[in-house]
């Protein structure tokens, strides 16, 4: 086969590269602007799963502050994502992530090292569902934003981890990770009331969809971390939930001005149980 511009340029398109390339130029471009407080700190970040040891490369590392931003870009074909909410579900600024924390505690004289999952409030007030709902996608498969998710959430631990084992601490002893997906995707909520769903069909008769910017997914999404010891089935469910952020890349420059953490984070307390490695 011969190679000309036309074939070379069909082929450069049909690689994602482009639309994280785009990302990170956009990212790049507000410095001068009040969403300027992300900086790009790692483009193509090598890690390895731990689940099989396979290599991965994560897109993009933000970091503001004490505070971490983890990017899976995600160019699809898929027309839309669609996210259920019972009406009358305010927004939220909670989200689940991941802290760790390097250096004294309490009552002790030398450093440890710590890191869990907690519930932190953020500036940027969203929906949150549980639920995502992808053209194409029978019953049969593996729903595809759980798998990214799952694989995004690993990386956010491995960077973590790796950023713990680092000799030079004076970049700080606490910090906050959140995970993030941006996707070309057009991104929608579905709102509905219960009684509406059918009980027989389990289809519903009429709902409201209106397109959203970015939300918070939120799910018991796998993990790399060992589980931690719960009372009860209750409080197992609700520690192992994970939030990942999901943005239309449309509303970057929104999102990066929106999503901000205070710089003094009360991270839980007693530390007693918490994991350390």
């Amino acid at each position: 086969m011969t190679e000309n511009d036309t074939s070379l340029l069909n082929l450069v398109n049909a690689s994602g590269f482009l639309f994280q390339l785009r990302i990170d130029h956009e990212i790049e471009k507000t410095k001068s602007s009040r969403e300027g407080r992300w900086e790009v700190i790692a483009r193509e970040h090598r890690w390895l799963d731990p689940l099989d040891g396979k290599e991965g490369f994560i897109d993009l590392v933000l970091d503001s502050g004490i505070a971490r931003m983890v990017i899976e870009c995600k160019r699809t074909t898929e027309a839309s994502w669609v996210f259920l909410i019972t009406k009358g579900q305010p927004q939220t600024r909670r989200s689940r992530l991941l802290w760790t924390y390097e250096g004294p505690i309490p009552k002790e004289t030398y450093r440890k090292k710590l890191y869990e999952w907690h519930d932190f409030n953020a500036k940027l007030l969203s929906f949150e569902s549980t639920f995502c709902i992808v053209r194409g996608q029978g019953e049969k498969d593996a729903p595809m934003l759980e798998r990214l998710s799952s694989l995004l959430l690993r990386s956010v631990e491995g960077i973590a981890n790796e950023e713990l084992g680092f000799s030079d601490k004076s970049v700080g002893d606490l910090h906050l990770y959140a995970p993030v997906i941006i996707t070309n995707t057009k991104l929608y909520i579905c709102q509905y009331e219960p009684d509406d769903i059918d009980l027989f069909m389990g289809q519903l008769g009429k709902a409201d969809f209106v397109e959203i910017p970015f939300v918070r997914f939120r799910k018991n999404l796998s993990s790399s971390t060992p589980d931690h010891k719960q009372s009860d089935l209750q409080k197992a469910n609700l520690y192992n939930e994970r939030t990942v952020f999901v943005v239309n890349s449309t509303s970057i420059r929104e999102f990066l001005a929106d999503l901000d953490f205070p710089y003094k984070i009360n991270v839980p307390w007693p530390w007693e149980g918490l994991r350390q490695s």
